[in-house]
């Protein structure tokens, strides 16, 4: 299991559930769904989530950044 320590001030952890896809999360958090607020979700957990951006699972736990 791998824990994250280096969550900085202003950001979030966010687990994955079902029906989610970056899109949506970046909608709850970003407001958007634009390919900047996706990228940025997907550049900050590629360990997470892989080489796919179209492959996260519920239960994974990403870093939102601010």
């Amino acid at each position: 299991m791998n824990v994250r320590t280096n969550v900085k001030s202003g950001e979030a952890c966010y687990t994955v559930v079902s029906g989610d896809s970056l899109s949506t999360i970046a909608q709850k958090f970003y407001g958007n769904m634009n390919g900047d607020s996706v990228a940025k979700i997907y550049y900050s957990n590629m360990a997470t989530i892989g080489s796919n951006p179209n492959l996260i699972v519920p239960g994974q736990k990403l870093l939102i950044p601010d």
